[in-house]
């Protein structure tokens, strides 16, 4: 294999490994635990309680 050949193939590995560490969905799990985890959504753990959340949630 000449050099630029040697070359576009470790770039070629280097950006399936980057993209695989950007989107880990497509690989298989590792274990069963994270094979029966859901993911969860970016806004599933919630904000900060504010004053006036505590304030509307003590009311009802």
């Amino acid at each position: 294999m000449d050099k630029s050949k040697q070359t576009l193939h470790t770039e070629e590995q280097k950006i399936k490994q980057l993209a695989d560490d950007i989107n880990p969905k497509d690989k298989e799990p590792e274990s069963l635990a994270e094979a029966t985890t859901a993911p969860l959504a970016d806004d599933a753990l919630g904000g900060h309680a504010t004053q006036a959340d505590i304030k509307h949630n003590t009311k009802e």
